[in-house]
């Protein structure tokens, strides 16, 4: 790929994203995506979204792998903090996806005053995961932004999402795994049945890290608890099943 002059700054780095050729544009110090956001963007299931949005987009890296994923989607990105919205954008633009991704500098509290109910087949989010008070708060600003709730809580998250689904449509989120029951209590009250769950462990004999979790909006039926997800199988040696989403596969 050629990368259009001008798109990057002397404080930013331009990272492969490995599946399809994908770059990202990062800030070299502050906040940058991690593997949570590889695992949510590949966690939804294989039917072809027609629209999709993403709360809390930070550099755009879940609206890229969707786009991967489901070339005819038209993916949302929704992002409070003006430098990761800049930074989204040129990354849309190194890509050639301004075709298929929408970057939006906007508050996910009022996304009604963006984009209209129910138009969203599939919404995702990884949101910050940790509460005010919770630990110590960065003072990069962009950091603690993203990892405290600062801006957003997880229950307007969920809010925001089903606002934007109609019947049938899925909302996927990557939270921690202490947190799965605050989770599952704020789906029911937004009309989203828990459908999916499936719990992330950085070593097979370890406790669960994180959580992915898929509520539908007015499912009605059980939950499909799935088998867990692996990080690694060694000690900086990761599993097959993460190789393989790096190498095209679900």
């Amino acid at each position: 790929m050629t990368f259009p002059e001008g798109l990057l700054q002397p404080d930013e780095s331009l990272d492969d994203l490995v599946l399809g050729g994908l770059k990202v544009i990062q800030p070299r110090r502050g906040y940058r995506f991690s593997l949570d956001a590889v695992l949510l963007a590949h966690f939804p299931g294989p039917e072809q979204p027609a629209e999709a949005v993403d709360l809390g987009t930070g550099c755009g890296v879940i609206p890229l792998l969707l786009a991967h994923r489901f070339p005819g989607c038209l993916c949302y990105g929704l992002e409070i903090q003006a430098d990761m919205v800049d930074r989204a954008r040129r990354s849309v633009a190194c890509n050639r996806l301004e075709q298929h991704i929408r970057i939006f500098h906007h508050d996910i509290r009022s996304v009604a005053t963006l984009l209209p109910a129910h138009s969203a087949d599939l919404v995702v989010s990884n949101p910050p995961f940790r509460k005010v008070g919770e630990g110590h708060i960065s003072q990069n600003q962009s950091m603690a932004i993203a990892r405290h709730e600062l801006q957003v809580e997880l229950a307007q998250v969920i809010g925001a999402a089903a606002y934007l689904l109609p019947a049938g449509g899925r909302f996927c989120l990557v939270h921690r795994a202490d947190r799965v029951a605050e989770i599952i209590s704020l789906l029911g009250p937004s009309k989203l049945g828990l459908k999916r769950l499936r719990t992330v462990h950085s070593f097979p004999d370890g406790p669960a890290r994180l959580v992915l979790v898929e509520g539908q909006k007015e499912w009605r039926g059980g939950a499909d608890i799935q088998s867990p997800l692996v990080i690694y199988d060694a000690p900086g040696r990761y599993s097959r099943e993460i190789k393989s989403l790096y190498e095209g596969g679900e």
